[in-house]
């Protein structure tokens, strides 16, 4: 052991003279401080104030991460792709490899030796990229101003992460690329297929088919979820999957180049077995590491989880989306929360709201333990879902916006005389997004549950059902005298909805299918509403029957124009539930409806104005009054902004006031946003803010008003001021002609 080991170290010593004049480990350096120097250079040019920051966080982990994109995407990949096919290309120019057969003992130190050398040159980059990235990010704390939700403590462990994480992952590329170099004596076509696997990942990428243990992409894996596992892991599976398959190469490479050819290097039964050996024990453990894994189900149905905020937290509410009714109210204490459910709870995407100012979607049901991990700083918050269902909410919160050939067509009004090639593109899409729902798999290589893919599936066939209703209704607007048959294809895509599934009665898309479906037949010269009313009343009584009631007669309501017409509707159908819970929840609907309605009295409140005085509504009798419901931590309220101060300097003249009410339970902060609002409108902020809400049903913000001179509802919703029918509605409202 100690000969081998001293061979070993000969042989090292030897690589580093031959390499000497190569500047081999000069160019390990330069790839390895590129990215942190382009992006410190970047900063300082483009940044005029300060570095923006959300939600506290490490600056220097924030550089770094800024950094790590370019770096383990590019720079450090190309790196070990050249100096591999440089380490190499010496002993291939000078006959070094050939020198091996003479000395038969040093094959293993030799070829390991090298590898050995730009394993040194990997850590060698990684290192320089860390330094420069901290030295980076200190310097900038000088140059620009840093805010104060910045943490500036050394990330010690966070960086001996990232180091290990980014040696870790270039084992396989580099292996690859050893390999590769040692069996090809060209030097060109060893950089040629490192080049070729880097551009492909680009080219899969886009479209999710890039394997999980394509040598050439776990680097970028690294950049992609810096922070590593989900579960708390030093390593996730993908990096353990590197250095399996690592293995497996390596001992073939070294094998299969000691014996000149792969049939002599496994040209006996002890070396085949030998091989055999290798194979079923690292292959085997990637393929186990490979296998898609799905989180078990809890012996509870438990929601729990710890908020970061300078706020003390009030109360976590789980809202159903069906109903908008709150179905657990969780006290917060010392910003922390533990909750079980006492009742089966139908598994479905529900609503968390904290203390009714922030909000998230979370997917679960009974027998999920949920944890939640909150920031919440001022106006600005950022959750992270765990526990059984972390997939399933992962997948929530990032799936892509889908795009089709089919709705390109309906867009567009493209080939609606041609239904053929509608089907076709439409089948086409349906197949490519069926196949493609249940290949997202979070960084520790979890899968969604079964529940989850299927619930996934009958919402994209659901989707595509719709965009066929369509195309029927422009076909039969165009076409009236033209049949659309809809053939095998959709025929296929129907059999796989059930048109009584009350799990998907939450998604409004499924209850527009399945009114849809009920009203086909129906060719009374009546609306759609009705239709639909009508046809639902006809349904067996049961809680599916009162999910879709439910849908119908709150969007009836809400397009209700007059209050006699709300109100003879409701009295007329709300016997038709079985259960008094929607009864109640209809009831206080149209109540709401009834008391906001054009015409009624808008209710009652106080305020206090930007000086300081006592103020309300009634001081404004006489004018129409526009309210804008707004608070300073409120995203959307701040880009609505701009347009709503526009309309009160160009409607100045007019007999209205603009008027701008906080809802902020922080009057300071209210007061410091106030100050630099344009002067058109009126600052105020409301005194009671619970009274307010209830009053109005402000549910979420912005919200706009319009109020008559007398002091009743023109509209108690308006259209948001970015849209064009605000405006219209608003001249109208105060008898203004149309604009030319």
């Amino acid at each position: 052991m100690k000969n081998n080991i001293s061979h070993f170290i000969t042989a090292l010593k030897a690589e580093h003279i031959k390499k000497r004049g190569t500047g081999f480990y000069w160019t390990s350096a330069i790839l390895g401080i590129i990215s942190p120097l382009l992006f410190c250079i970047v900063t300082i040019v483009t940044t005029t104030d300060e570095i923006k920051t959300e939600i506290p966080t490490n600056f220097y982990l924030k550089f770094i991460e800024n950094c790590l994109l370019p770096f383990a995407d590019f720079f450090f990949p190309l790196l070990i792709i050249i100096i591999v096919s440089r380490i190499t290309q010496l002993d291939h120019k000078n006959g070094g490899w050939q020198l091996m057969e003479t000395q038969p003992t040093y094959k293993f130190s030799i070829y390991f030796s090298k590898f050995t050398t730009i394993l040194i040159a990997n850590l060698i980059s990684i290192l320089l990229f860390m330094a420069v990235s901290l030295l980076g990010a200190w310097l900038l704390s000088f140059i620009v101003t840093i805010p104060k939700m910045a943490i500036m403590e050394f990330p010690f462990t966070g960086v001996i992460h990232l180091i290990a994480r980014l040696f870790v992952a270039s084992l396989l590329i580099t292996v690859v690329q050893f390999v590769i170099s040692v069996l090809i004596p060209s030097f060109i076509w060893s950089i040629v297929i490192g080049f070729f696997g880097l551009l492909l990942t680009a080219f899969l990428a886009p479209f999710d088919l890039v394997p999980a243990w394509y040598p050439y992409e776990i680097l970028s894996k690294i950049a992609a979820n810096p922070k590593g596992s989900d579960l708390g892991y030093w390593f996730t599976f993908s990096d353990y999957v590197g250095i399996t398959i690592s293995i497996v190469l390596l001992y073939i490479g070294f094998q299969w180049y000691r014996f000149k050819s792969l049939r002599w290097a496994f040209n006996n039964k002890s070396k085949i077995l030998s091989l055999v050996a290798v194979v079923l024990v690292f292959g085997g453990l990637t393929f186990w590491l490979l296998r898609p894994n799905q989180m078990p189900n809890y012996e509870k149905t438990v929601f729990c989880g710890k908020i970061d905020s300078k706020e003390k937290m009030k109360t976590v509410y789980i809202v159903d989306n069906t109903v908008q009714d709150t179905i657990a109210s969780i006290p917060v204490k010392d910003n922390a929360f533990h909750y079980v459910f006492d009742k089966k709870i139908i598994t479905d995407n529900y609503s968390f709201i904290i203390d009714q100012k922030y909000n998230g979607n979370v997917f679960f049901g009974t027998n999920d333990s949920i944890y939640l991990e909150g920031k919440i700083y001022g106006p600005k918050s950022d959750f992270t879902l765990k526990g059984t269902r972390l997939a399933e909410n992962q997948m929530g919160n990032g799936e892509k916006p889908s795009w089709s050939m089919v709705s390109y067509y309906l867009e567009e009004n493209v080939n609606l005389d041609k239904p053929e090639i509608i089907i076709n593109a439409l089948y086409k899409d349906w197949k490519e997004e069926m196949q493609a729902s249940g290949k997202f798999k979070t960084v520790d290589n979890y899968i969604a549950k079964n529940d989850y893919t299927e619930r996934n599936q009958k919402l994209i066939t659901t989707r595509y059902l719709n965009m066929w209703n369509e195309f029927l209704k422009k076909r039969a607007a165009l076409y009236p005298n033209q049949s659309t048959p809809e053939g095998a294809s959709i025929k296929e895509i129907k059999a796989k909805l059930s048109l009584t599934d009350e799990s998907l009665l939450s998604t409004q898309e499924y209850f527009a299918y399945l009114t849809s479906q009920l009203i086909a037949n129906n060719k009374q010269e009546i609306d759609d509403n009705t239709k639909s009313i009508l046809a639902i009343a006809q349904m067996k009584k049961g809680s599916f029957k009162d999910k879709m009631l439910f849908w119908q007669m709150n969007k009836s309501i809400e397009e209700a124009s007059t209050s006699e017409e709300r109100n003879q509707f409701v009295a007329k159908y709300i016997g038709q539930f079985s259960s008094e819970r929607y009864q109640r929840k209809i009831n206080n609907i149209n109540k709401i409806a009834e008391s906001l309605g054009k015409g009624k009295q808008a209710p009652a409140f106080e305020a206090t104005s930007l000086d300081g005085k006592p103020t309300a509504l009634a001081n404004l009798k006489g004018k129409f009054v526009l309210i804008d419901v707004w608070a300073t931590w409120c995203g959307p309220c701040k880009q609505q902004s701009p347009y709503f101060e526009k309309f009160a300097l160009k409607y100045k003249k007019e007999k209205i006031q603009f008027v701008a009410l906080s809802t902020d339970e922080n009057i300071q902060k209210w007061y410091i946003a106030a100050q630099s609002k344009s002067k058109s409108v009126l600052q105020w902020h409301a005194n009671d803010l619970d009274g307010f809400s209830k009053a109005y049903n402000v549910i979420t913000i912005p919200r706009f008003i319009l109020i008559d001179p007398n002091g009743n509802f023109v509209n108690a919703n308006l259209p948001f001021p970015a849209e064009a029918s605000f405006e219209l509605l608003l001249r109208k409202a105060m008898h203004l002609p149309e604009e030319e």
